[in-house]
């Protein structure tokens, strides 16, 4: 059994893009896990780990091994289960996958983030919200998010979705971006899609954008739809 620290919004909402990047790894290889939910303000609960941030992972059958970092459980299980289906096949598919998380980061996430932020600080448990107003407002340069994301909404969510143009433009040439079945490029980006469908209502998308149908596939691969509760 391995254990799974996942970051906790209200009403048991799992928004963290990076922990659903672990899930879909954990599912890939056909392992299964149990979750520690763990909110803004319980980092002691991870203390164990050495540092402050989910996911973490303790595989409780291979003498309680810790890892943490998405990517890094990602290699680990790969070398850990290399008899169950792999998530990096070849150094090239690393390399494929490594490009998407560095772009995922800087073009997917922090171009959603501006667009959704009012909606999450709604959304984090009342005992974090003093710490995600903090830290965001820091970040932000303001914490008057539900303000940031009404002028966002109306004057980003356009550049927000032609910078995704490359999505479309490889979905046109497979059912998914890593091909004919989806790979852990796929994981990548869909778990951004699943935060913020964790987290708010908000149509990021065009009804008839060819993103979507791409993204229910993922969403419905291991039926994670089933455990989205937006609270917005």
């Amino acid at each position: 059994m391995i254990t799974l620290y996942d970051l906790e919004f209200a009403n048991g909402a799992r928004p963290s893009p990076f922990c659903w990047r672990a899930k879909f790894a954990l599912k890939h290889k056909g392992l299964e896990w149990k979750e520690v939910p763990i909110g803004f303000t319980e980092k002691d609960k991870i203390a164990f780990s050495g540092q402050g941030l989910v996911p973490v992972i303790v595989d409780n059958a291979n003498g309680d091994k810790t890892i943490h970092d998405s990517w890094e459980i990602a290699l680990y299980l790969d070398k850990a289960y290399p008899d169950r289906p792999l998530l990096l096949k070849s150094a090239h598919a690393q390399a494929f996958a490594r490009f998407m998380h560095y772009w995922t980061g800087l073009v997917v996430h922090a171009g959603m983030f501006p667009l959704i932020v009012g909606d999450m600080y709604a959304a984090v448990r009342p005992q974090d919200r003093d710490y995600f107003r903090e830290s965001r407002g820091k970040r932000l340069g303001t914490e008057d998010f539900a303000k940031l994301q009404t002028e966002a909404r109306a004057g980003r969510l356009a550049a927000f979705r032609q910078s995704l143009e490359p999505l479309r433009l490889q979905l046109k040439v497979g059912a998914f971006l890593a091909g004919d079945r989806p790979a852990y490029p796929d994981y990548i980006v869909a778990s951004a899609f699943l935060w913020a469908g964790s987290v708010t209502s908000f149509k990021l998308l065009d009804g008839d954008d060819p993103i979507l149908p791409w993204y229910a596939r993922m969403r419905d691969l291991y039926d994670f739809g089933s455990r989205l509760k937006p609270a917005a």
